[in-house]
């Protein structure tokens, strides 16, 4: 199967009290399909985090739409939509997201958990290409800054998603573990995914296939 993001005249305007709004997205498009590994740049306040959520679903758009594989996210309600997306899209965040108090392996695991489903065996697989397969116990706390990265990737990975929006999943990291991390969103995008990235590091752009900047909630032409 053929996977496709595509966002038509996406615009957003965050509205102020007493103020001006802020055009965040200002009838941006985009297209991207299985293998397209696409790095989004641009200075802060100019509509990246606003892209990337309206790429998932998890922002309300003024108007536009954005289609992954076929599906238009504004027909779905707010549960067809979640549940959409945890069949189709992954975040992977500069902040990593893991649950403090759950082992790495239950972290990778989490969307299975309440359903008592999934395969702790792959799990484990997945973990041991990232160098974690001695961590699987472990707490987030006990992880280094690169190990958490690399458990959050994991979790994206396990989930079976067939987009992965990361936001600046180098930000924090090492160039050793940048050089994983990047290396693992690659071989995901060969196997047939998609990765958007939000990204400032020289590091994330050269291993991108297409770079777009935006600037004003447009794309820098």
């Amino acid at each position: 199967m053929t996977n496709s993001l595509e966002i038509q005249q996406a615009s957003k305007a965050y509205k102020r009290k007493n103020q001006t709004p802020v055009q965040a997205l200002d009838k941006v498009d985009l297209k991207a399909q299985s293998g397209d590994f696409i790095a989004v740049l641009g200075p802060s306040g100019c509509g990246k985090s606003t892209l990337m959520l309206s790429a998932g679903g998890l922002l309300e758009l003024d108007s536009g739409k954005v289609v992954v594989n076929g599906q238009d996210l504004s027909q779905l309600s707010s549960s067809q939509k979640a549940e959409f997306r945890a069949q189709n899209i992954a975040y992977v965040y500069q902040e990593f997201h893991l649950i403090s108090y759950l082992s790495v392996i239950d972290n990778v695991r989490i969307a299975d958990l309440a359903l008592g489903a999934g395969s702790e065996e792959r799990a484990k697989d997945i973990l041991n290409q990232f160098g974690l397969g001695d961590r699987v116990h472990h707490l987030p706390s006990e992880l280094s800054v690169g190990e958490q990265q690399r458990v959050a990737l994991s979790r994206a990975i396990y989930s079976g998603a067939k987009i992965i929006l990361a936001d600046e999943p180098t930000g924090n990291l090492d160039s050793e573990n940048a050089e994983i991390v990047l290396k693992a969103l690659r071989d995901f995008t060969e196997q047939g995914g998609i990765v958007l990235m939000v990204t400032h590091d020289d590091r994330a752009v050269a291993y991108a296939q297409q770079k777009l900047t935006m600037a004003a909630g447009h794309w820098d032409s």
